[in-house]
């Protein structure tokens, strides 16, 4: 019997021997107590063995977990509202070789950790008042070589939680005159392409990450030099303008060291509307189009490359297997729960229903992190993205806009004029939060 368990028993007898009489009390046999032990302990610990779980359909080379983890944490609920004005980690080492210069793995400005709004959309008007909540948090560490002394060692560090709940406002933008807020530096907020010189936020983010994505959008392009083409439309589960409601959800994995952008290859684009721009001087070639587009184009697809300081809040409303992790050489964390992925969710990427899981949802271990810092979060969403500004998307073919019917969707939009804006998160007279 381990020395903790002799002491509980004693504690535990010389209360009852106390009690025993006036209450009439019975002490428990050692078997007994084995029983009671940790039932309802504040503290919770495993130890997963190398290549103990399943990977599912992840190609091995691609997953990384001939290590023995130990995890520690709390049978809790941890409620927390916190601000940062600076996040940076992991900044120089082996990663600048690999990024191509001077940089940081993880480096957000102004991040705030609060609440959600009662449509699960964005971050709580509260504030202060609201919660991020982390619900049995622990951290978990990577041990190399786990049953050799003299070989034995740290290959990596996670801090993490079962799920969690909460939101995530990031960043600052300009003001009404074009100074951004924090650094000073002119803009043109006005500008529909190019504003990232407006916006501080997410400056490089290394790890894994799902988003699902809803946005209405509007487009102006120029076709065949000389007419200009208003295109409207949607993707993901939106209400937007004439886009017809939809419930699909749209979901966007990108993973890596130090990204600056993320990269929506093919987005499932619904047309609302064409409008070619036709008059007399162009009729004979602008009419015939039109009607084509009137009758065949509802839907299409389309790239959108999105600076990632563009991005000013994340939701995540009850989400699991969110984590912060370091890693001396590549590792593939194990999921709380031991387990691929709960297939169940409803607006989740792993829901066999919406037809976009991914390898990772059959497996239970996460991404693959490398090397350095890395955050994982595999169930954040930005929805209901409207800006309120036609996009400029410059000259287009007549078969560049054929070509968005097809999956390879060369419409491409670069940086759209998003309409986030983070939330104040203030308190009293603090000036950041």
């Amino acid at each position: 019997m381990c020395l903790v368990s002799k002491l509980w028993q004693a504690a535990v007898l010389l209360v009852l021997g106390s009690f025993a009489h006036g209450l009439s009390l019975t002490p428990l046999t050692e078997e007994e107590l084995s029983d009671v032990v940790g039932q309802h302990s504040l503290f919770v610990t495993d130890v997963i063995g190398p290549q103990e779980l399943s990977i599912g359909d992840m190609p091995a080379g691609e997953v990384f977990n001939d290590f023995t983890f130990y995890r520690m944490g709390l049978d809790a609920r941890l409620d927390l509202n916190m601000n940062l004005s600076k996040l940076q980690l992991g900044c120089g080492g082996i990663n600048d070789a690999l990024s191509g210069g001077p940089g940081c793995d993880l480096d957000i400005d102004y991040l705030r950790f609060m609440g959600i709004n009662a449509a699960g959309d964005r971050p709580s008007e509260e504030g202060p008042d609201s919660h991020f909540e982390m619900i049995r948090p622990y951290f978990e560490l990577a041990i190399k070589n786990d049953d050799s002394p003299a070989h034995r060692e740290v290959a990596g560090l996670k801090i993490g939680a079962q799920r969690i709940n909460g939101a995530l406002s990031i960043g600052r933008v300009a003001d009404e005159l074009g100074h951004n807020i924090d650094t000073g530096m002119h803009c043109d907020p006005s500008a529909t392409t190019g504003v990232q010189g407006c916006h501080s936020g997410v400056n490089s983010l290394s790890g894994g990450i799902t988003m699902e994505l809803s946005a209405g959008f509007k487009a102006r392009a120029n076709i065949m030099g000389f007419i200009t083409t208003d295109i409207d439309g949607c993707f993901g589960r939106i209400d937007f303008a004439s886009c017809q409601t939809t419930d699909t959800p749209f979901f966007v994995e990108s993973s890596g060291t130090r990204l600056g952008t993320l990269h929506v290859a093919a987005a499932n684009l619904k047309i609302a509307n064409i409008d070619l721009g036709c008059n007399i001087f162009n009729f004979l070639v602008c009419n015939p189009a039109q009607l084509f587009a009137n009758l065949l184009v509802d839907e299409g697809y389309g790239q959108l490359e999105l600076d990632t300081r563009l991005i000013h809040y994340l939701v995540a409303p009850d989400t699991a297997d969110f984590f912060l992790s370091f890693q001396r050489e590549p590792v593939s964390w194990p999921n709380y729960s031991k387990t691929a992925p709960a297939n169940d969710v409803p607006f989740d990427m792993c829901n066999p229903a919406y037809g976009q899981a991914s390898a990772r949802c059959s497996s239970a271990y996460a991404t693959a992190m490398s090397t350095g810092w890395s955050l994982y979060a595999p169930g954040v969403k930005m929805l209901n993205i409207q800006p309120d500004q036609r996009i400029n998307v410059g000259h287009l073919s007549a078969g560049s806009l054929l070509s968005s019917l097809g999956a390879e969707g060369k419409l491409h939009i670069d940086n759209p004029k998003l309409d986030m804006l983070p939330v104040s998160n203030c308190y009293g007279s603090a000036q950041f939060c």
